[in-house]
């Protein structure tokens, strides 16, 4: 007899209610496409602007001008906010410079549904043009370390981690 009920419930409970909607699990959201793209006047005109002040590691501070890298990536085809999830938490996003260094992202760090720090792709510091760090640098300003402060930026890309 108990066999029979909890049978009869566990059907109760599978059989769709009329006129209730059927709650189905969210499709898993594709992996990004990776890409890359060459940081120049025309990859960043028409963004947003934005003005912040870090200090470096001299203990100099500055403020820099320039525009957002989530701004960048969302424009070059990142996904962005609501849409960062499942593969896209293996997305990163490498920077490169003239000199073959290179620091890398994961892109939650960068998006601001995740934080509402800014890395900064910076053409001016202090008002002027940055001299020999650019024309482009990348500023980090919640790095306690400067290691992702790369100097002459010249391309950024979307890569995804190979997992295991």
């Amino acid at each position: 007899m108990r066999a029979v009920a909890l049978l009869v419930l566990g059907l109760a409970v599978a059989m769709p209610l009329p006129g209730i909607a059927q709650m189905r699990p969210a499709a898993p959201a594709p992996a990004p496409s990776p890409f890359h793209l060459r940081i120049d006047a025309a990859a960043l005109a028409g963004l947003p602007r934005v003005t912040l002040s870090a200090t470096d590691e001299g203990g100099h501070t500055a403020t820099y001008g320039g525009v957002s890298l989530h701004d960048v990536i969302v424009r070059a085809g990142a996904p962005s906010g609501a849409a960062v999830r499942g593969k896209a938490m293996s997305a990163a996003i490498l920077i490169g410079a003239t000199d073959g260094y290179h620091a890398i992202f994961a892109l939650p760090e960068i998006d601001p549904s995740f934080t509402d720090h800014v890395v900064l792709i910076a053409d001016t510091r202090d008002g002027a043009p940055l001299g020999a760090d650019g024309p482009y640098k990348l500023v980090v300003p919640f790095d306690k370390r400067q290691a992702r402060w790369v100097k002459n930026v010249t391309d950024v890309s979307l890569v995804m981690v190979p997992l295991p």
